[in-house]
C-alpha cells in the first residue's frame, strides 16, 4: 500500500510515526531511568500528550494514506465505465428473401374465349371482343381507368378488378354490380383474361 503513495505522503507519515515512536521509547525507557517517579504528579499531562500523539498519528494515516483525489476520480470513472457500460452486442437481422411466385404467362387468345364464356361481353364494351354493353365500365378505356385507380400497372389493376371488383369502382358505375364469383377463376385463367384485356396497352 505504501508503495502506491506519493513521496510527500510517505514523508509526512514517516515524520509523524518517528515522533510517535520517539515519544513512546522515551516514555518507556529514558524518562523512567532519569526520573524513577515518572510521570508522577504529571500523569494527566502525560496522558494528554500520549492521546494527542495517538490522535495525530491516526489523523495522519487517514489523511495521507488514502488515494489522491485524482487517482480516486480516475479509478471511479474506470469502474463506472466498466460496470455501467452496457454490453454492446451486434446483431445482424436475418435477411430473408421471399420470392413471390411469378404469375403465369397469359394467353390473349385463350382470354378472348374466356371473356365470352364467362359472359363479360354482356356487361362491358370491348372492341376486340365485339361487345358494346354498358352495364359495366368500357374496357377500351382500361388503361385510363388504371391510371386513375393508381393501384399499380394496368395488368395489376385488371387482375385486381377481376378478383375483387369492389377494390376500385370506376366513377359513374355503382358498386356491387360486377359479381365477385370471378375470384374463383384459376391464376392461369385470370392471366389469360389480363393478357386479352391489356393486349393493346
Amino acid at each position: 500500500m505504501l508503495s502506491a503513495l506519493a513521496t510527500g505522503h510517505k514523508v509526512g507519515i514517516a515524520v509523524v510515526a518517528g515522533v510517535f515512536i520517539v515519544f513512546a521509547l522515551a516514555s518507556s525507557f529514558l524518562l523512567p531511568a532519569l526520573r524513577p517517579q515518572f510521570p508522577g504528579r504529571r500523569v494527566g499531562l502525560f496522558v494528554a500528550g500520549a492521546s494527542l500523539l495517538t490522535a495525530g498519528m491516526l489523523a495522519t494515516v487517514i489523511a495521507l494514506a488514502g488515494e489522491p483525489k485524482e487517482a480516486r476520480g480516475a479509478a471511479g470513472e474506470n469502474t463506472t465505465a466498466t460496470t455501467t457500460a452496457p454490453a454492446q452486442t451486434t446483431t445482424t437481422p436475418a435477411q430473408t428473401t421471399t420470392t413471390t411466385p411469378s404469375a403465369p404467362a397469359g394467353d390473349a387468345a385463350a382470354g378472348k374465349q374466356l371473356f365470352t364464356a364467362q359472359g363479360c361481353n354482356a356487361c362491358h364494351t370491348f372492341k376486340p371482343a365485339g361487345s358494346n354493353a354498358t352495364v359495366g365500365p368500357d374496357l377500351d378505356n382500361v388503361a385510363a381507368d388504371a391510371a386513375k385507380a393508381n393501384l399499380g400497372s394496368v395488368q395489376q389493376y385488371v387482375a385486381e378488378s377481376i378478383k375483387d371488383p369492389n377494390a376500385y369502382v370506376v366513377p359513374g358505375y355503382p358498386k356491387g354490380v360486377m359479381p365477385t364469383t370471378f375470384s374463383s377463376l384459376s391464376d392461369k385463367q385470370i392471366a389469360d383474361l389480363v393478357a386479352f384485356l391489356t393486349a393493346g396497352g
